[in-house]
């Protein structure tokens, strides 16, 4: 098994992008707002183990030093980055079922599934 790294032994990675979790697409219109995402610069989409729909951005804090990656304002950083542990990070493990970084894995993805996707009438 693979030893987990702690946030001593990171540079930071937690802090170079932020997710956010996006409705699960149902209809068409849900599927084609996925491509959406998707053709942003620096947005990736995942479904993580859970199955909730990810959508993750490039964009680093503000505040994380780019060289050693400590975070310059720890003493007062936000509760969301407190609540941060190893033991989630992606860096320890990756939990996505499914991972998009462009429309066109998205449309691979939508191909192979087995069935086509149930949409409803909105």
């Amino acid at each position: 098994m693979k030893k987990m790294i702690t946030c001593n032994e990171c540079k930071g990675d937690c802090c170079t992008g932020m997710a956010l979790e996006i409705p699960r697409p149902r209809t068409k219109e849900d599927y084609a707002d996925i491509r959406w995402y998707l053709f942003h610069e620096r947005t990736h989409v995942y479904i993580d183990r859970d199955g909730d729909w990810i959508a993750e951005m490039d964009l680093p804090c503000r505040h994380r030093d780019p060289d050693t990656g400590r975070c310059a304002v720890y003493a007062s950083r936000p509760p969301v980055c407190r609540k941060a542990r190893h033991a989630d990070c992606e860096r320890n493990f990756d939990d996505a079922r499914a991972r998009f970084k462009t429309v066109e894995e998205y449309d691979r993805w939508l191909r192979k599934r087995s069935r086509k996707p149930a949409f409803r009438k909105n």
